[in-house]
């Protein structure tokens, strides 16, 4: 039986670039079928593998890309902006919106994450109310502990019916507390004795509210 002749990937995808087409049936070098491309010579699963694999390859590519042709861009790139602004505004909002339901995702759920955004927020807060600055130091670098550590110490307090999933609750929740009220704490190098793992423990919300500024222990 004859052996079916293999049409060559070139014409294919000249025929495509030619009639503005996305994609084109031919032969995918890699994986030896015949498959969906798209105006490049492999198909997308293997072009998908290919960049799951040369992560660091591509990046240095597009770097080397870019530096080479540095005034090319930027001034594509100006020239874009101007020629279509409410197409720029709508993939910002897009952006910003699956940037946006990402991080809820990650606060709902992964419960480590949120403890460390909110020590970050409080670190932030101790020194904004105290006259200082939190800069560009991480907090787990300031506090001497990671976010990890601290659910750990958290989780071995909780009292009966304290979940991770009532935690902050408006109603019902519990909250992470100080045993010495953050307002004793008045200068900024007390920070690490103010955020100490001792120092704080898990406390209904209602009941840390009406405790207030009071050192009760």
């Amino acid at each position: 039986m004859m052996k079916k002749r293999r049409r060559r990937g070139m014409i294919p995808r000249k025929r495509a670039i030619q009639n503005g087409d996305p994609t084109y049936i031919a032969f995918c070098k890699e994986c030896d079928k015949e498959t969906v491309h798209e105006l490049n010579w492999l198909c997308k699963p293997c072009r998908a593998l290919w960049r799951k694999n040369n992560k660091k390859r591509i990046v240095e590519d597009m770097k080397r890309y870019y530096q080479q042709n540095r005034e090319e861009r930027l001034l594509y790139q100006k020239q874009y902006r101007e020629d279509n602004p409410d197409k720029i505004k709508i993939q910002r909002l897009n952006y910003k919106d699956r940037k946006n339901e990402k991080w809820r995702k990650c606060y709902r759920e992964d419960l480590v994450f949120r403890m460390r955004h909110i020590m970050s927020t409080a670190v932030w807060n101790f020194y904004k109310e105290r006259g200082g600055s939190k800069g560009r130091k991480r907090t787990e670098e300031l506090l001497g502990y990671s976010a990890e550590e601290l659910q750990k110490h958290i989780d071995s307090q909780l009292k009966e019916g304290m979940t991770r999933d009532n935690y902050g609750k408006v109603k019902g929740g519990w909250e992470i507390d100080h045993r010495i009220p953050q307002s004793y704490f008045t200068e900024i190098d007390q920070l690490k004795e103010c955020f100490a793992l001792e120092n704080l423990k898990p406390e209904w919300g209602k009941w840390n509210q009406s405790k207030g500024n009071r050192f009760i222990g």
